[in-house]
């Protein structure tokens, strides 16, 4: 390949400065709405009981796939983007590659975070829920005087809580009701 046409098709693309920010948007609402529960998997892959999986997560291959080619391309555009706007052509192909290179080490970094916010509100609806329902229950045991152990406790909460959230899930409220009944 000819770096001259490689470079002259980026500054093509750079043009569209702006671009890198609507795929960040993009990315942003994709990763709240869609793609949280692979953030969630990783909470359950360390041994955490309470993640709840949403049923659209069937899907998860088709989801998955968007958020790495929209996650792909924000990185490409503002390395584009970076190489547009820069105030003048260098005559060293190399250092263009280098800055771009830059670009996209950039974008990866504002992604991370990006995605980092999107999910973290999602998260911890779902933390404080699962805890509140563990205190609730311990309150009511103690209340009523019952001796419970601590695994009792817990597989009473984990199996209420799921069930609260997989009847709202059902009813197509769960972040209506994550919203509604956790406390921030």
């Amino acid at each position: 390949m000819n770096p001259d046409f490689i470079l002259k098709q980026v500054y093509g693309v750079g043009s569209l400065w702006w671009l890198p920010v609507l795929i960040w948007v993009i990315y942003f609402f994709l990763c709240r709405f869609l793609d949280y529960p692979a953030d969630l998997e990783k909470h359950i892959r360390k041994g955490r009981v309470w993640p709840y999986l949403p049923k659209f997560w069937k899907k998860r291959k088709f989801i998955r796939a968007a958020s790495f080619l929209w996650f792909w391309a924000g990185n490409l555009s503002c390395a584009c983007s970076l190489h547009y706007l820069l105030p003048y052509r260098f005559s060293n192909k190399y250092f263009d590659f280098a800055l771009m290179a830059i670009g996209i080490a950039l974008s990866i970094f504002v992604q991370v975070k990006i995605r980092s916010f999107g999910v973290k509100n999602i998260i911890r609806l779902q933390q404080d829920r699962y805890f509140q329902i563990y205190t609730h229950l311990a309150n009511q045991a103690v209340s009523k005087g019952d001796e419970i152990s601590d695994s009792q406790l817990l597989a009473k909460t984990q199996w209420q809580h799921h069930n609260d959230l997989r009847l709202a899930d059902k009813q197509g409220r769960l972040m209506e009701f994550l919203k509604g009944e956790a406390k921030l």
